[in-house]
């Protein structure tokens, strides 16, 4: 299945975090699989958050520096003159034309259960958004039904 790029991304949050080992297993694979590659990212503009580490005492008061951010490659805090450590959290610029680049996802039977069982919970729930209808239609293509003429004489069809 092709998937663009923010496809792979509401997929990716839409899969469960739970299961039973072998959908776990099949979970990991699914994810690896639409997971960016390190051409991707280096096409992407990656940020990383940092934060100041500093922790001291001031005029007898506890104080936590609260320089923090997102950049390129570690900093050094600019009140503190200290490396700034990162948290984990990563942001993507993501360029326009890239966004309509579609990847090939492998899915076999038991992937596709899942996913399309995540998205029909979604779906079910009134939880789906905009960014998810692409991606929804995939898995459920829209039947073909048949508009009254009343209807399309109003869309002028």
């Amino acid at each position: 299945m092709k998937l663009n790029i923010m496809e792979r991304v509401k997929l990716l949050e839409t899969l469960p975090a739970e299961g039973d080992l072998l959908t776990l297993k099949i979970l990991r694979k699914l994810r690896e699989s639409l997971s960016f590659s390190e051409a991707e990212l280096k096409t992407f503009g990656v940020l990383y958050e940092f934060r100041c580490p500093f922790r001291g005492e001031v005029d007898g008061k506890m104080v936590i520096c609260k320089n923090s951010g997102f950049f390129p490659k570690q900093p050094t805090c600019a009140d503190h003159n200290i490396p700034m450590e990162p948290t984990g959290q990563m942001n993507l610029r993501i360029p326009p034309e890239a966004l309509a680049t579609e990847k090939e996802i492998f899915m076999g039977a038991q992937a596709i259960k899942i996913a399309s069982n995540a998205l029909e919970r979604l779906n079910n729930s009134g939880r789906l958004t905009d960014a998810h209808i692409s991606l929804y239609e995939k898995f459920f293509p829209p039947e073909e039904t048949d508009i009254p003429e009343a209807i399309k004489k109003s869309m002028g069809e």
